[in-house]
């Protein structure tokens, strides 16, 4: 089915690229707040249009920028550009925690490069979205039939206006298109004629849309989580379920052969299936309120993202099945996540869900059910479109693969074996879109390079600093 996608895509007309902006008011840069004197990292907004389709109306919004120069200037390659995923955190808190730029950011980056942090609309300390809590736990995104689906649709579309009305016009501005041409202004302000660009995850997904759209302005650019944007939002659901049924099955190879853990010498698929049907039963609990299993599924999937998360995962299934209660998971549902509003806010933008999508729910809550039963189907790509089905706020995207000139930057894509978020076949599809791409595959559980595989992040490193001497891709 990707294929055929493929196919079709490339017959389709280039994109136009977009004008760049030619210049723009410099940053005006400061200490950034908290930072002590020695902190080299400075802060500033920029003034830019709220609707980017009409840049001379007198409606703007401001960004948050920040930026770490190279520590060594006398050897410095140019400007970083960053994306870390998400979407729904800030970037400039990367930069402004000393402890958090250097565990991100290797060594060898922070001395070549400036690296610049450009707040997405409505996240970090940018003008904020104004939600009430995202999720609905009385009503299942796991729709078994047409009526169970327009609940859903309903409590989207409650939660989707009541968003739109608490922030105005901002709202219907979060699309990674407009997020790339905030980006591109900053380059402008900053006076640079070409930037690099490392985007993970959703980050991925902005980079895809600078890249179409300012092509000339990209130097080298990094992808690590890749998302193939090409694809039916159908097709991704059922290939990220599959992903996180394999996960499922790592983390329970390394629970048996790690007597830390504390689901060690158990059937890790048996006690979730067990722990998912008690759920069912309404005998795990948060507080007073009965807990859907879905609700525990979505935990565990979030417990999957780093191998890192394993010990603390393990013992929390462990706890929740002696307690019974949801406490011991909650930190890694999405309920007690700040972001999560503006997750659901920016992605429905980006992952066209159609209207007929209501229609389509139920069949695809069997299918991947049917591809991924420990989980009951549970991934992230999941969450996303069942919760943007009935979203107020239109996505503007197509589905289509990198439309980019030849001759375009170097690119490197990072896709691991095991990643339970942006399956290897998303890296793999976008690799034939990208004919001059280079695809390094590492082998390891978890989502994104950047968060598991340090021999991949210390390649990638070596390509952004000098991509005529790329590491060896198979």
């Amino acid at each position: 089915m990707a294929l055929s996608a493929l196919t079709a895509v490339a017959a389709f007309a280039p994109l136009p690229v977009a004008r760049a902006a030619s210049s723009a008011p410099p940053i005006a840069w400061e200490r950034c707040a908290g930072a002590g004197e020695s902190d080299t990292v400075r802060c500033g907004r920029i003034s830019v249009p709220l609707d980017w389709s009409s840049p001379g109306a007198s409606e703007r919004t401001e960004i948050q920028v920040a930026r770490l120069p190279a520590a060594d200037p006398g050897h410095r390659v140019g400007t970083l550009f960053f994306n870390p995923g998400g979407p729904g955190e800030g970037e400039a808190g990367y930069l402004r925690s000393t402890q958090a730029r250097q565990q991100y950011f290797p060594a060898a980056l922070r001395e070549r490069f400036d690296i610049v942090a450009v707040e997405p609309r409505g996240t970090g300390t940018n003008p904020p979205l104004h939600c009430p809590p995202p999720i609905d736990p009385a009503v299942s995104r796991f729709p078994a039939d047409r009526a169970a689906a327009a609940d859903l649709v309903r409590s989207n579309r409650k939660l989707g206006t009541a968003c739109a009305q608490g922030s105005g016009p901002l709202f219907g501005h979060l699309d990674t298109a407009t997020v790339a041409r905030d980006m591109d202004a900053v380059r402008a302000a900053l006076g640079e004629q070409r930037i690099s660009f490392l985007g993970i995850s959703y980050g991925s997904m902005v980079a895809q849309s600078y890249a179409e759209l300012f092509p000339g302005r990209v130097r080298a650019m990094v992808v690590d989580g890749v998302v193939d944007r090409s694809l039916s939002w159908q097709r991704m659901v059922l290939l990220d379920a599959m992903a996180v049924e394999d996960g499922v099955s790592r983390f329970a190879q390394w629970s048996a052969g790690h007597p830390e853990s504390a689901l060690h010498g158990q059937d890790v698929s048996g006690f979730l299936t067990a722990l998912l049907r008690r759920a069912d039963a309404g005998e795990i609990v948060d507080g007073e309120r009965r807990v859907r299993a879905e609700e525990i599924a979505q935990a565990v999937n979030n417990g999957l993202q780093t191998p890192a998360f394993y010990p603390a995962l393990a013992t929390a299934l462990r706890q929740t099945s002696e307690t019974a209660s949801l406490a011991p998971l909650g930190p890694l549902t999405s309920a007690q996540n700040p972001e999560y509003a503006p997750y659901r806010s920016i992605i429905c933008q980006d992952v066209p869900v159609p209207a007929a999508a209501e229609a389509g729910l139920p069949e695809m809550v069997r299918q991947v059910r049917r591809a991924a039963p420990t989980l009951r189907g549970y991934s992230e790509f999941w969450d996303i479109v069942s919760g943007c089905a009935g979203w107020p706020a239109q996505s503007r995207w197509t589905p289509h693969s990198w439309r980019v000139p030849a001759g375009f930057a170097p690119v490197l894509l990072l896709s691991g074996a095991h990643d339970v978020s942006t399956p290897p076949a998303f890296a793999e599809s976008v690799r034939r879109s990208l004919p001059g791409s280079r695809l390094l595959r590492w082998d390891g559980d978890g989502h994104t390079a950047w968060l598991n595989n340090p021999a991949a992040v210390d390649a990638a490193v070596g390509f952004l600093t000098d991509p005529a001497a790329p590491p060896a891709a198979s």
